[in-house]
């Protein structure tokens, strides 16, 4: 079983994903309101894009890939969660349910990582 600690390394390119593709999102409402084509939100978004891949080739040497890939998947309940209290986007009880249903796979796969000895091989 591998330190919890390198877990933590997944923290790292959430937020590198949701950091991005929010920058990414305020550089597209720049451009519909008449600037360039390219912004720096565009910009740093796509550079935060770019980078969260040279940090999972880290993430996968450390950690199994059949763990690391769905706990990336917060990023949609956390990206839900900035589209409504940052960018004002309505959020459908069916999006609230879904995003619950994320939450709880991730936490399934984190315990059975943890925790279960029986593991199908």
């Amino acid at each position: 079983m591998m330190s919890s600690r390198k877990y933590l390394l997944l923290l790292i390119p959430i937020v590198m994903i949701t950091a991005g593709q929010t920058l990414s999102k305020l550089g597209a409402q720049q451009l519909n309101q008449g600037s360039r084509i390219l912004n720096i939100f565009l910009i740093c978004g796509y550079c935060l894009l770019v980078l969260r891949g040279l940090v999972w080739v880290v993430i996968l040497r450390n950690i199994k890939l059949s763990v690391a890939y769905p706990a990336i998947s917060i990023t949609y309940v956390l990206i839900l969660a900035i589209s409504y209290y940052f960018f004002h986007e309505p959020v459908a009880a069916q999006k609230i349910v879904g995003a619950l249903f994320i939450v709880a796979g991730v936490f399934c796969i984190g315990v059975g990582e943890f925790g279960n000895k029986n593991e199908i091989k």
